[in-house]
């Protein structure tokens, strides 16, 4: 099983540092680097940076947008970086986004989720197929669009998600899926049950679709830090309603509100000291490096068949990101 290493989109951190460390993950043994994008960077620029000073490690997406970036965008952008990097493009990960990033800092509004998703993937593959694009839907009408390529470029799509509708949808018509970045084993099993109920509706094999899922990883050699790290990354995606899924078929629903009362009153450390060792051990990879790479794998064993690794650098400063990075992608040298 490859591993991926992502590098999202809000990561402050210099380039040269994040090539550094793609550079580093190559070495190792990682089979991907996967960007991101909400807002800061731009992924594929960023992505295409990354693959000029790489040879062998494929790209993916975890996600990309689908309210700030158009569908001819996103399959530009995939177009020019499969060149760029040789066709070592491996996913393209497409997202709704957080409703409140979307129309807070966008001025976008959030609207069928569903109908703009299919259109999304339909009218994307259409624009790498090699051939002119003639496409009529309710939110995007083309005509004869100039083909992006003149072969056909095969790039899974997965669909970023936890919303039951949504993981159906991907069962019907995309590739596979990529899981928010806090879990249990039991909504993992309900996300599989959602995907495959979607793959049988039209017809397609569920045993196909790939499930990605992003991990916090917290690396340290001094425990209390890497925990540290790991329940900085839990309260942020804690926070977002979007994770309502995930967090319904947890234990940890009153913890939850509590949490994120406090978060509203300003008071983060109360917030944080909510998050015991049983939230940690269901949500997070933490600890030393060699108890990191253990945990990784009692992770995966929920059914994960892609793992994108999202290193916690939340309390460090920039200067010392690059470090923790380096010290994630050395855990996990030459997994297998």
């Amino acid at each position: 099983m490859n591993l991926a290493l992502t590098f999202y989109s809000v990561l402050r951190m210099p380039i040269r540092d994040i090539i550094a460390c793609s550079i580093a993950a190559e070495k190792a043994g990682f089979g991907y680097i996967s960007v991101a994008e909400s807002f800061y960077r731009d992924g594929f620029a960023l992505a295409s940076a990354i693959a000029t000073h790489t040879k062998k490690v494929k790209f993916g997406t975890s996600v990309m947008p689908i309210y700030t970036r158009t569908p001819f965008q996103i399959a530009m952008g995939a177009a020019t970086l499969y060149e760029i990097s040789g066709g070592r493009v491996a996913f393209l990960g497409l997202g709704v986004g957080y409703r409140g990033r979307t129309e807070q800092y966008f001025g976008i509004r959030q609207t069928r989720h569903l109908e703009r998703m299919t259109e999304y993937i339909r009218i994307i593959r259409h624009l790498l197929s090699g051939e002119d694009t003639t496409y009529r839907g309710k939110f995007f009408h083309l005509e004869k669009f100039p083909k992006l390529s003149s072969e056909f470029i095969n790039l899974p799509i997965y669909v970023g998600s936890s919303g039951s509708r949504m993981l159906q949808l991907a069962g019907r018509l995309a590739d596979g899926v990529i899981l928010n970045s806090i879990s249990t084993p039991e909504y993992v099993s309900f996300a599989k049950k959602k995907i495959t109920e979607g793959a049988k509706l039209a017809g397609r094999d569920p045993s196909k679709m790939k499930v990605g899922h992003s991990v916090i990883f917290a690396a340290a050699e001094d425990v209390q830090e890497a925990i540290d790290a790991a329940k900085e990354d839990i309260l942020f995606y804690i926070s977002y309603p979007e994770l309502d899924p995930v967090i319904e078929r947890s234990t940890f629903t009153t913890e939850v509100k509590m949490m994120r009362e406090l978060l509203i009153k300003g008071e983060k450390k109360q917030a944080l000291s909510l998050i015991d060792e049983e939230m940690l051990d269901a949500f997070a990879v933490y600890g030393t490096p060699k108890d990191c790479r253990a945990r990784l794998r009692q992770f995966l064993s929920r059914g994960i068949s892609l793992p994108i690794i999202r290193v916690s650098v939340s309390p460090y400063k920039e200067s010392e990101r690059r470090d923790v990075l380096m010290t994630a992608i050395e855990s996990l040298k030459n997994w297998r």
